[in-house]
């Protein structure tokens, strides 16, 4: 992320996921971003379910929203500068 301007992070987790839980990738996000400077590019988001969030009708519709609003957020206008 520090050589590419360009590029987001957004990751998805279930708040009751045995294998890959909450709590370690809000860390890992803290751990990549100690100064808060790239905290524009990641994105977090949570849903009610465990590992196979997809399986939950609700949780299904909420995370392919979010990841519709994540692509067009962090698409780049033709021809804009990079942000360092």
């Amino acid at each position: 992320m520090a050589e590419n301007p360009y590029m987001h992070v957004m990751i998805q987790s279930g708040f009751y996921d045995g294998a890959t839980t909450y709590f370690d990738a809000k860390y890992s996000m803290w751990q990549m971003d100690p100064s808060g400077k790239l905290k524009d590019r990641l994105h977090f988001e949570g849903y009610r379910s465990g590992h196979m969030m997809y399986l939950r009708a609700e949780d299904l519709a909420t995370s392919n929203e979010h990841i519709r609003e994540f692509i067009k957020k962090t698409t780049p206008v033709a021809g804009a500068p990079a942000k360092y």
